[in-house]
């Protein structure tokens, strides 16, 4: 679960980090993974949901409490992760 997680919420994350360079000058050649990622990170949720997630759930229903334990601890994670650089950075 926390892989899929991360490949739904990377494409956000990775357009504003790509229009942050962007706007700090960055060359478009050093921003290109972000900017990639935006778009390639949405494939890959959907495959990540299509091939591995709901053809494990399929097969075992039991599985998916653990799945979405996962999911949901990753994005716990990601918060805490976030509000603390909202603290050190004074945002």
């Amino acid at each position: 679960g926390a892989l899929g997680v991360i490949e739904q919420t990377a494409p956000s994350r990775a357009v504003f980090v790509g229009k942050g360079l962007k706007r700090l000058g960055v060359p478009a050649g050093d921003r290109h993974y972000f900017d990639l990622h935006a778009i390639l990170d949405v494939k890959h949720a959907a495959a990540w949901n299509s091939e591995a997630i709901y053809p494990l759930v399929a097969s075992d229903p039991t599985l998916a409490p653990a799945i979405a334990e996962g999911a949901l601890m990753r994005l716990e994670c990601g918060a805490a992760c976030f509000r603390r650089y909202r603290q050190e950075f004074g945002l």
